[in-house]
């Protein structure tokens, strides 16, 4: 079946943000050969391309992308033993409903991630001090240099906070990811995933247009930041002094930003690392409440947030 390639598809439908302008084109991939196909098909035309997910950690430019969109439909779960085989396009949500109902423990704590698959071994997704890193045995993806499908053991992936070498190789797709778990007690199981739900949901602000949390957290470890200085002098942040990381939510909300607006779009007055979009927000102001609470971080505690959210077309 040829593929089914769009043209001036609006992005901003498959985003959760619902912010973002028209891609060039758009195609949703459904086997593997397809894949093949939508990639020669931007070589062809020497236009970029990017692999999109649920959309949910990401801000599109409002005047859109300018290559090929390619959008992951394909995807499927097998379970063998404490192995389970997932599809890239999966949601975090529904591996975990699979193996919570396989009776399948150690991803629990997923619920909490928005996203798919792919988008989360990209990016080391992780809450709760849980991390994909935690999970993953192996990742097979599609090398679009050598049109070659390829798979990565864990250390291969070099994951690091919030980071994989996929995040260096833009040029490889991921389609599938083997994840290691251990056996459980479902009951078990349903109440962690019970438990979780209920805490994020009194924390974050789950169902509204957002793309999740805008900066990572910052790393103790970080070369620029200096522990000793900063617990000295900002005695607040002492209670995260054992922690590995500052939530970057905690220094926005020590910064008195709750609620700071920029046109449409606001910092969220209960998890101060979500910018809400209340409708009809746009990228521009993204961008804007971005760059003003970066510099208000930075004059406070001299400290420079990094972005967690992928741009797309600026």
């Amino acid at each position: 079946m040829a593929l089914n390639i769009q043209e001036n598809v609006s992005l901003s439908d498959h985003t959760v943000y619902k912010i973002g302008g028209p891609a060039r084109f758009y195609t949703d991939i459904k086997v593997p050969e397809d894949l093949k196909e939508a990639i020669a098909f931007a070589k062809e035309r020497r236009i970029p391309f990017f692999v999109l997910g649920a959309g949910s950690n990401i801000l599109v430019s409002d005047k859109g992308y300018g290559g090929l969109v390619i959008h992951l439909a394909e995807g499927g779960i097998e379970i063998n033993s404490t192995e389970v085989s997932v599809g890239a396009s999966l949601m975090m949500a529904q591996v975990v409903a699979k193996a919570a109902h396989t009776g399948l423990s150690g991803f629990e704590w997923a619920i909490g991630v928005p996203g798919t698959i792919g988008g989360s071994v990209r990016g080391n997704a992780g809450c709760f001090g849980h991390e994909m890193k935690d999970v993953v045995k192996a990742v097979r993806f599609f090398d679009t240099l050598s049109g070659e499908f390829k798979e990565f053991s864990n250390s291969e992936c070099e994951f690091e906070y919030r980071h994989s070498i996929f995040k260096k190789h833009p040029e490889w797709i991921i389609m599938y990811a083997n994840l290691g778990l251990k056996k459980g007690d479902p009951k078990e199981i349903q109440e962690t995933i019970k438990k979780i739900s209920l805490e994020r949901s009194g924390k974050q602000d789950i169902g509204t247009k957002s793309c999740g949390c805008i900066f990572k957290n910052i790393s103790w470890a970080r070369k620029d930041v200096d522990k000793n200085y900063l617990l000295n002098r900002f005695p607040e942040l002492q209670e995260f002094k054992d922690h590995e990381t500052v939530p970057s939510s905690f220094l926005i909300d020590q910064t008195g930003l709750k609620g700071k607006k920029i046109g449409h779009v606001f910092v969220s007055p209960r998890h101060a690392n979500f910018f809400v979009n209340e409708g009809g927000g746009t990228a521009e102001e993204v961008a804007i409440l971005i760059a003003v609470v970066k510099e208000k971080i930075h004059q406070k505690y001299g400290i420079w947030l990094e972005e967690e959210i992928q741009y797309v077309g600026f």
